[in-house]
């Protein structure tokens, strides 16, 4: 009885800091690789505190097993460096005493870890796929973020907004690069906000802009000629999930 309380004890001490250990490994790692899609635009940054539970989430039953192979190994290695397997040998106790107090510990690991991968496990996966579509399928307007340069899906459009004005849709200091027929435009403006269009698309509208165009390589950027939709007050430019693209003088 001394015995299997004294393994359990230790068991639970050494499983309790080798899960903390692991978890805080595997969130560190998971929050880099995010944050770092994050700050390349290539993900929302709400939807990093989203996508990091469903990996936690995910990586739980592997984390247990290692946990409960880890405690048993590191028990047993200290009970022989210790010289404590030579009193128990002593006392008349052989290592198959140690069957009871290793099943007694893992049989709930064993349980939680097939809950988990049969039911936990699956379902954050499932979740994590639907979060990404469903953010994959927001408009490129929808998905810029204060602060971080944002490709468009097609790649011809860059676009940075640096800041947002409180909870409104308006915005500050915008900078859009777009190619467009071989040549470069450059579109920059203080300030401005997003619309919603009746049919639903989104407009990043820019107001009192500049716009300057040219062929890469080349010193000869220069605004577009008057009669342009350009130098107007406010230029809209639309950068839709499906590629399509319009800009265009508010009246």
């Amino acid at each position: 009885m001394i015995f299997r309380r004294a393994l359990q004890r230790e068991f639970a001490e050494i499983a309790g800091a080798v899960f903390v250990t692991l978890f805080t490994i595997m969130l560190t790692t998971q929050s880099i690789r995010l944050l770092g899609l994050a700050a390349s635009g290539k993900l929302a940054s709400e939807a990093v505190l989203a996508l990091l539970g469903f990996s936690a989430l995910n990586y739980l039953p592997v984390l247990l097993s290692l946990t409960v192979f880890v405690s048993v190994l590191l028990t047993i290695s200290r009970q022989y460096k210790d010289s404590e397997m030579v009193v128990w040998f002593a006392s008349g106790l052989s290592l198959t005493a140690w069957i009871r107090p290793v099943l007694g510990f893992a049989l709930p690991f064993v349980a939680m870890i097939g809950l988990l991968s049969l039911l936990v496990s699956p379902w954050a996966v499932e979740q994590s796929e639907r979060y990404r579509e469903r953010l994959e399928g927001q408009d490129d307007v929808a998905r810029i973020s204060p602060g971080t340069f944002q490709e468009t899906a097609r790649g011809d459009k860059v676009i940075f907004v640096e800041g947002q004005v409180g909870e409104t849709a308006n915005v500050q200091n915008i900078f859009v690069n777009m190619v467009q027929q071989g040549k470069v435009g450059v579109m920059m403006s203080r300030r401005g906000y997003t619309e919603l269009a009746p049919n639903g698309d989104k407009f990043l509208v820019l107001l009192n802009g500049r716009r300057y165009e040219g062929e890469p390589g080349l010193l000869d950027y220069r605004r577009p000629p008057p009669g342009t939709c350009w130098p107007c007050a406010a230029t809209r430019t639309r950068a839709s999930s499906s590629g399509a693209s319009a800009c265009r003088c508010r009246p």
